[in-house]
């Protein structure tokens, strides 16, 4: 027996309570359990989609028997099965289903990781993985997202410095997302695009695509060759950042997770525009995104005292986001291809001189999700 066995059922008017294995009682409500049913009349065994016309139940839905036993989904012993009294054909709902609804809360949509908030002194080295591994089965695509889901990035070690080896790697998390500078993209200090990564000038750490609605989940950045001096990456765990403005300065977190922050991209034909505070949260209040660009970021006038905290806030962020001692800092090489959420750390470079080429892409979030639950 496991506790997320079913030991007793108990009908009341509105609702079926569920005695589990380890003591825990749950209440699901008549018109929830007829919603969520398995059978194949309800939900469509190929697609996953509802077939059920909801509004279409009685508003006095009542069971005329509930009891436990082995339906049609293939789940063995421990489906709740009802019949109801408008309905002939029986409900099916499996055990483990329900032991994933026992707790009630408020729906989130994301994949849920604990990050493991780090700073230089804590990160104990780069977390990495194989690309043979990674492109050789799921597991070690797991390990992969996993690793970049917890600490907000990861090296793929052993990457054919080719921008075909690269792209192969992207591809086994998902399709690679089209944007202003096209799908995967190869480049050098050459201007060729209207955007400071394309020169050899010092790129402080920031987040692509604040001037996007829908910023890109992750990125893969590849060297394919350095030859020259300086060029040190940086990535910083701005969650990290995040949680220690928030326990020092209460205030300017919250004008960072208020204040509408524009942020925008103009030449190559292109003047792309959106706006969203620098620490957005979902609708549990759990920080989901960071999004900060000091390069990109639009001009916007808010009334006074309101711009002053503002600017107070920015700098007390960005000061915390330059300091060294939160910063992961490393000279990559080719063969070192860098996965990172571009929803978590942010990332850049030193000034450098030489010849430095490099690709890379990037994926979206629903994307990256999608791949991560699929492995879970």
């Amino acid at each position: 027996m496991t506790t997320h066995d079913i030991t007793a059922l108990r009908t009341h008017s509105a609702s079926l309570e569920v005695e589990w294995s380890d003591g825990l009682f749950s209440r699901y409500p008549w018109i929830w359990l007829r919603d969520h049913a398995h059978d194949a009349d309800t939900l469509h065994p190929v697609t996953q989609q509802r077939q059920l016309f909801t509004a279409g139940l009685p508003e006095t839905l009542a069971p005329m028997a509930v009891a436990l036993g082995v339906g049609d989904t293939g789940s063995g012993v421990g489906d709740v099965l009802i019949r109801w009294e408008h309905d002939d054909a029986p409900s099916v709902l499996p055990a483990a289903f329900l032991a994933r609804y026992r707790h009630p809360r408020v729906a989130r949509a994301g994949v849920e990781v604990t990050p493991v908030l780090w700073d230089a002194a804590t990160l104990d080295g780069a977390p990495t993985v194989a690309f043979a591994d990674v492109m050789a089965s799921d597991e070690g695509i797991r390990e992969w997202l996993g690793a970049t889901s917890r600490f907000g990035f990861c090296l793929a070690v052993g990457t054919s410095a080719t921008a075909e080896a690269t792209e192969q790697l992207l591809r086994r998390i998902g399709y690679v997302r089209e944007t202003i500078f096209g799908g995967m993209w190869e480049f050098t200090a050459d201007l060729t695009k209207a955007d400071t990564a394309y020169t050899d000038l010092e790129l402080r750490p920031h987040t692509d695509g604040t001037y996007s609605h829908d910023a890109p989940g992750v990125q893969l950045l590849h060297y394919l060759e350095f030859v020259g001096t300086g060029g040190e990456s940086t990535i910083v765990d701005a969650f990290a950042v995040a949680a220690r403005l928030r326990s020092a300065h209460p205030d300017h977190y919250r004008t960072l997770s208020t204040v509408q922050v524009p942020g925008q991209y103009i030449g190559d034909g292109s003047h792309l525009l959106a706006a969203r505070p620098v620490l957005r949260h979902d609708h549990t209040g759990t920080l989901v995104q960071v999004s900060f660009n000091n390069y990109d970021r639009a001009p916007f006038l808010l009334p006074e005292d309101e711009m002053l905290a503002f600017y107070a806030a920015l700098r007390a962020f960005d000061q915390l986001v330059n300091d060294p001692e939160m910063q992961w800092r490393h000279v990559l090489a080719p063969g070192e291809a860098m996965l990172f959420d571009n929803w978590r750390v942010l990332h850049g470079r030193c000034a450098y001189t030489g010849l430095r080429r490099m690709c890379g892409g990037y994926v979206n979030r629903e994307d990256v999700e999608s791949r991560y639950r699929q492995l879970l």
